[in-house]
């Protein structure tokens, strides 16, 4: 039975990882309302989200240096309960702000929360808990960061009913123009009222803050030094002694590699954030509460996804997964682009299966990845590289194109799902490569070294003459 305070460490771990993702996601839902808010075009709005991709890079990297370098001098649990207040505080005043580098500042301190808490907490479990239970949490904190991305449509869905912007006189006005300034000044709305959809970020921050609260007194404590402790043995350290390769070796395999996780993680963020908006302005018009549960369908299929993945690494080749998904994935998108305009419901088909097909893209990608090279190690990196570039560069995207048409962006989901196709045969002709170049070598060594063994053998024993008389070489 663990301790008390390692229960209490968990759920506060889970909480957190499932509230973070939530901001993550509440954005697209309130993408039209962030816009009204800062009197700027959905567009412009986008073109700030390289600062959330590049604070997840900044928290990645602090979280990895903390954990190797100065997880015996620091408490670990202060510094995490720093960025939550900071989080907090910076998301409970989203309704009052105004000015566009306000909300890339927001998008910057989640992006630093949301690095800095996936790497910990994966660092945490792997270093506290046995390997066998490691794996089964592993999974659960990815299962809470699908339920962030599931409450986050729930939860503005029905605020975002009584918003201003879902007013007939406002619904998708400032799509195309810029919103207007108040005259009396109230910040975020013409009429003059709070807006209610500013409560889906309200609520949440208070969840913060009480979360970062308890990482407060755990780290008081020292919960997790404690855990460490009682629940970790010798035994459980397992050294990954696989040796790496040199960057020249693999350089053909990390390239397609860094693509295929730019497409992955950049096209579900892509699809998780415009939805919405699409759903909503476009010719599908559907209304601000079916649009929200749009996004809360796709979330349904990404935690789906992401359990059934448990079971096809257990009885399925990671390559047939891998090349499943991104099939699948490119084959919903065409399905979207063909039927979507004669027969607008098929948005929540596709939505699910969407979801479904992307939810195990990257973890399947690692177990595929991991027979072919170590990933393990200094080579790690290229999976968050290569979503966040993902992040930084395809929504933007998506807003300009969205500023054209507001269907267009689902165009850019369907050619970033076909290229992933081509990634995925661009690693499996180079892992093909190296693997004959790696068994050739093998082969002329030893037809090579046979005949030298055997002088040598020769050499260093007495030379047998033919007539059978032994020549000592005297």
């Amino acid at each position: 039975m663990w301790p008390i305070y390692t229960i209490v460490l968990l759920i506060a771990m889970l909480v957190l990882r499932c509230a973070t993702t939530y901001y993550r996601v509440i954005l697209g839902p309130t993408l039209l309302y962030l816009a009204h808010l800062v009197h700027q075009e959905v567009q412009d709005i986008t073109f700030t989200y390289p600062a959330l991709g590049g604070g997840t890079m900044l928290g990645s990297l602090v979280a990895s240096y903390v954990n190797r370098n100065l997880k015996q001098k620091l408490n670990g649990l202060y510094l995490q309960a720093a960025l939550t207040l900071i989080l907090s505080g910076t998301v409970v005043v989203v309704p009052w702000i105004n000015q566009i580098w306000q909300l890339a500042l927001i998008f910057l301190v989640i992006g630093i929360n949301i690095g800095y808490v996936i790497v910990d907490s994966q660092c945490l479990v792997l270093r506290t808990w046995d390997p066998k239970t490691a794996r089964v949490l592993m999974y659960l904190l990815y299962v809470m960061g699908s339920l962030g991305r599931f409450l986050a449509p729930v939860v503005a869905g029905p605020l975002l009913a009584m918003s201003h912007e879902n007013k007939a006189e406002t619904k998708c006005s400032h799509v195309n123009k810029v919103a207007s300034t108040n005259v009396n000044g109230t910040v975020g709305t013409d009429t003059g009222q709070f807006d209610p959809a500013g409560w889906s970020y309200i609520i949440f921050g208070i969840v913060l803050f009480v979360v970062g609260i308890l990482h407060i007194v755990l780290g008081c404590m020292k919960a997790d030094e404690k855990s460490y402790e009682v629940l970790s043995s010798p035994d459980d350290v397992v050294e990954d002694k696989q040796s790496e390769e040199p960057l020249r070796y693999v350089i053909g395999i990390l390239i397609p590699l860094f693509f295929y996780c730019f497409c992955s993680t950049g096209s579900s963020l892509l699809y998780q954030d415009m939805i919405y908006v699409v759903a909503k302005c476009s010719f599908l018009e559907f209304s601000t509460s079916e649009a929200a549960w749009v996004t809360a369908v796709y979330s349904i299929g990404l935690a789906i996804g992401r359990f059934s993945g448990i079971l096809f690494a257990r009885h399925v080749k990671p390559i047939y997964v891998v090349f499943t998904l991104v099939s699948g994935a490119l084959i919903t998108m065409v399905i979207m682009i063909s039927v979507a305009r004669t027969w607008p419901t098929i948005t929540w088909i596709v939505s699910f299966f969407y979801g479904l097909f992307s939810g195990p893209l990257v973890p399947a990608a690692i177990n595929w990845i991991s027979e072919v090279i170590n990933v393990s190690g200094t080579y790690a990196f290229i999976f968050a590289l290569g979503g966040a570039a993902g992040t930084m560069s395809l929504v933007p995207s998506a807003g300009a194109l969205f500023h054209l048409s507001p269907f267009y962006p689902i165009y850019l989901m369907c050619g970033v799902s076909a290229f992933n196709v081509i990634c995925v045969c661009l690693i499996l002709i180079a892992a093909k490569m190296r693997k004959l170049k790696n068994s050739e070598p093998e082969h002329e060594l030893i037809s090579k070294e046979t005949p030298q063994d055997t002088h040598n053998t020769i050499q260093d024993h007495p030379h047998q003459e033919p007539n059978g008389h032994v020549n000592n070489g005297e």
